[in-house]
């Protein structure tokens, strides 16, 4: 009950209007009641001596229509209130997991599967508007109806009251006895139904994958067997829980069970009036609504508990400190300084040290693995190092503030994405005040002009989910322009043109080349011809630095690179080869 109590937290600032919905939902259940008193009053009038006339019933009959359309309009109201409530309460719920996940590190995010997040971010909490709109308000409303209808009832008659609400203690092990069912069966089910969201997302992002390599055999029927043991699971734990809301469903209502046989013998013994039995047949009916809207809420809420669950469990997960330094950095060379990071228990860095001077280039080289992508990413914060320190200037990254830190980087890493909306607006991200013009203008320096004016919209071209609709190359051309855009004094290229072809490689290279003045340029490639001129080539082994220097050092110096310079070679040669034959 503690993770649903904390639902709450998050609708503290609209405690008025979950008073105002309750309000008018136990208004509105009260409204339900009192044609009951009505209808006592008339019953009393056939049974006395008083005259039925037509004025009399028309007059009965306009205050039961008033109260019935009392009732309805009240909990049109409550309903309303609670449900404005739920959705700004579940608007600030999803605000507070994509700020939270802007937090934490990126190792903490990917430990998570995309099913999972998606799940939480939409079924979890979209949940959690039964709890908000309907459960409490709704339940508190029929809770309190049902406490003054009992209060009435002990008042005429204790043996009365007790003889109604005989049924509850019957009832009421039904309704336990399929919430501890449930219990057993949430966690295969919940499993199934993470599993199946995986498995529906990977079949659909891996479509391409499925139909060249016609993997319909395996994904398919991964994708099948998930979707199957899901159905499998919801349909049995509704097929036994239907059993037992038949018993609930019949026995609670049946407030005059008890009440009917063993009253009407209080009544010919005399200790029971008829005006006091009427009334208490009327109240006791009148019970049966809000009694079984209120049990209806109690089976969802250990679901919803497990939900709340998983949001909360999102909540704690570790978080990268911002840094509340006002220091601004005084210069922008680049310092890591006996730098060593795992992931979990696997060290990948291991006292790494080096400066990338501002106003040059520094290039990281080595094998896949080597860690290149790893000390890019620890320069902006996807993760915080193990030991040793990143240093902006004189200013530890883990000191300043994250809008200070971004402000001062541009990133293009390797896994480019773009979002579903135009080019011009993707490129626009790396500076939302940016003009049209020079939204065009870093475009055109990036080489991407030509091919968005032969998209069907230009800049105005959606690209799609991911940017699927355009190539890597064209992506990554994108990205460029976008970081070039931001016009970050630190700008960090993660094997940005490796979908880009040489002839166009050569023309970014130049416009990147041209635009390092006064900044810190740190590239990331696995063309070595790209990084000849570098200032600084970072030669990695194993986590290590190998060597460094200029590329005329390396190669005069270190094997490692004579011996991945040679490759490179090799390869260029290939291709130029296999050109040549196919014209």
């Amino acid at each position: 009950m503690r993770e649903i109590m904390n639902v709450y937290a998050y609708a503290q600032e609209f405690k008025a209007e979950m008073i105002r919905a309750i309000t008018f939902l136990t208004t509105s259940v009260i409204m339900a009641v009192v044609p009951y008193f009505f209808i006592y009053h008339i019953i009393m009038r056939f049974s006395g001596e008083d005259r039925l006339t037509v004025g009399y019933l028309g007059g009965m009959a306009g205050l039961i229509l008033v109260s019935l359309v009392l009732k309805t309009y009240l909990h049109g109201r409550g309903l309303s209130v609670s449900h404005r409530l739920a959705y700004n309460t579940l608007m600030g719920m999803r605000k507070k997991v994509a700020d939270k996940l802007l937090k934490m590190p990126m190792g903490a995010i990917q430990r998570h599967s995309t099913g999972s997040l998606k799940k939480n971010f939409v079924e979890n909490i979209e949940d959690m508007e039964i709890i908000l709109a309907h459960a409490m308000p709704e339940g508190i409303s029929n809770l309190l109806t049902l406490i003054i209808i009992t209060a009435t009832l002990f008042i005429l008659d204790w043996r009365m009251a007790l003889l109604a609400l005989a049924v509850l203690p019957i009832g009421l092990i039904a309704v336990y006895m399929m919430v501890k069912d449930g219990m057993k069966r949430m966690g295969p089910y919940y499993q199934a139904s993470k599993e199946m969201n995986e498995n529906i997302i990977e079949y659909i992002a891996g479509m391409e994958v499925i139909k060249v390599f016609n993997q319909t055999t395996t994904s398919f029927k991964k994708y099948i067997t998930s979707v199957s043991n899901y159905k499998k699971y919801t349909l049995h734990w509704f097929k036994v829980s239907w059993n037992y809301m038949t018993v609930y469903s019949i026995i609670l209502p049946s407030t005059l069970l008890f009440l009917l046989p063993v009253g009407t013998l209080f009544y010919l013994g005399g200790s029971l009036s008829l005006g006091t039995f009427v009334l208490v047949i009327l109240l006791a009916m009148s019970m049966g609504l809000p009694l079984m809207r209120l049990v209806e809420f109690l089976p969802i809420f250990p679901r919803l508990r497990q939900q709340a669950q998983k949001i909360e469990q999102l909540f704690t997960e570790e978080e990268l400190v911002s840094g509340v330094s006002q220091a601004a950095p005084q210069n922008y060379n680049v310092t890591f300084d006996r730098v060593t990071f795992a992931y979990d228990d696997k060290e990948v860095l291991h006292e790494v040290s080096f400066v990338a001077k501002e106003n040059t280039v520094t290039a990281l080289v080595g094998e896949s693995g080597a860690g290149k992508s790893t000390l890019a990413k620890l320069l902006v914060r996807f993760w915080d190092i193990k030991h040793g320190a990143v240093k902006i200037g004189n200013v530890n990254i883990r000191d300043l503030p994250f809008a200070t830190l971004m402000n001062a980087i541009s990133y293009v890493s390797q896994d480019i994405f773009l979002f579903d909306t135009t080019i011009m607006e993707n490129i626009r991200m790396g500076r939302p005040s940016a003009t049209d013009s020079e939204v065009i203008a870093m475009a055109k320096i990036a080489q991407c002009h030509d091919f968005i004016l032969a998209t069907d919209l230009g800049y105005h071209t959606v690209v799609g989910g991911a940017g699927d609709k355009l190539s890597g190359g064209q992506r990554q051309r994108i990205a460029i322009a976008r970081a070039l855009l931001k016009n970050a004094p630190i700008v960090v290229l993660d094997e940005a043109t490796s979908f880009t072809d040489p002839e166009n490689e050569d023309k970014i290279q130049a416009a990147l080349n041209s635009l390092i003045q006064g900044k810190t340029l740190i590239v990331i490639a696995h063309r070595l011809s790209t990084i000849v001129d570098a200032n600084n080539i970072i030669l990695l082994a194993d986590g290590r630095i190998a060597a460094q220097g200029t590329h005329q050092e390396l190669l005069a110096a270190s094997p490692v690179y004579q011996t991945m310079w040679q490759a490179h070679q090799d390869a260029i040669d290939w291709d130029i080869a296999g050109r040549e034959r196919s014209r």
